[in-house]
């Protein structure tokens, strides 16, 4: 038969396990223990698209601020608090910054007359992007001779939305000369854009090995045709293909 005092140890102890066990399960249920939401990627989407995916998680989003980002449409989501891939509590808020809706005005920079590297670093420290490069008989050889925008001639000066795209005509001393293709391997594709436009070559197809992460970065891994001296010599404005990889 139990002692009376081994009975009355064994109803304490069972009592405050018990109570801890109560305190626990309170505190689980205050908390939201085990039930955290992943912060999804919200960058680029429109702020309806980001309100909607939030709401759908039990999340608030909450627009705090406005910015312009390059490469980013107007009035898209280009930075979150807290950012994506982090774990929250149900019902928290996420804080949206939105770019611009009306993207800054910039004054065209001068182009005429400049060599296409000058004209392209130009252009791209004013913000604006650099289109197609076309190329016209004259005597002066991979000068820029006007610049365009939606096929009509632009004048220096003239303001323009930053991240426009501005096409470059190209003076070419002899459309029928043959070239040499440059090696064009480690080079970006804008690096790459710049070395065929100076070499009288066409850029080509623009292929992807594998997912990319960022397209601005990748690297080109192979190209065809291929350099080689003498052997690589091809007619002026041929087109070159180009595969790229992170």
């Amino acid at each position: 038969m139990m002692s009376p005092v081994r009975k009355f140890w064994i109803q304490f102890l069972g009592l405050n396990l018990l109570l801890v066990l109560g305190i626990l399960a309170a505190l689980n249920m205050y908390t939201s223990h085990g039930e955290e939401i992943e912060v999804p990627t919200l960058l680029g989407k429109s702020q309806e698209e980001a309100e909607s995916l939030l709401r759908a998680l039990d999340l608030e989003a909450v627009v705090t601020d406005s910015q312009f980002t390059e490469g980013f449409d107007p009035s898209a989501v280009v930075a979150t608090d807290p950012s994506s891939g982090l774990l929250v509590k149900k019902g928290r808020r996420v804080y949206l910054t939105l770019n611009l809706a009306d993207l800054p005005m910039v004054a065209l920079p001068q182009l005429t007359d400049l060599s296409l590297r000058k004209a392209t670093l130009d252009l791209q420290n004013k913000g604006f992007k650099v289109g197609q490069l076309l190329y016209q008989p004259d005597i002066a050889h991979n000068v820029v001779l006007e610049g365009r925008r939606n096929g009509l001639s632009v004048a220096a000066g003239t303001p323009l939305a930053r991240g426009t795209a501005i096409d470059l005509v190209i003076g070419m001393g002899n459309m029928d000369s043959l070239v040499e293709v440059p090696s064009l391997t480690g080079l970006t594709l804008d690096e790459a854009r710049i070395f065929l436009a100076e070499s009288a070559l066409s850029l080509g197809s623009v292929n992807y090995l594998g997912e990319v992460s960022d397209s601005s970065k990748a690297l080109i891994v192979r190209q065809r045709p291929m350099p080689g001296g003498n052997k690589g010599m091809v007619k002026a404005l041929e087109f070159v293909d180009l595969w790229l990889a992170d």
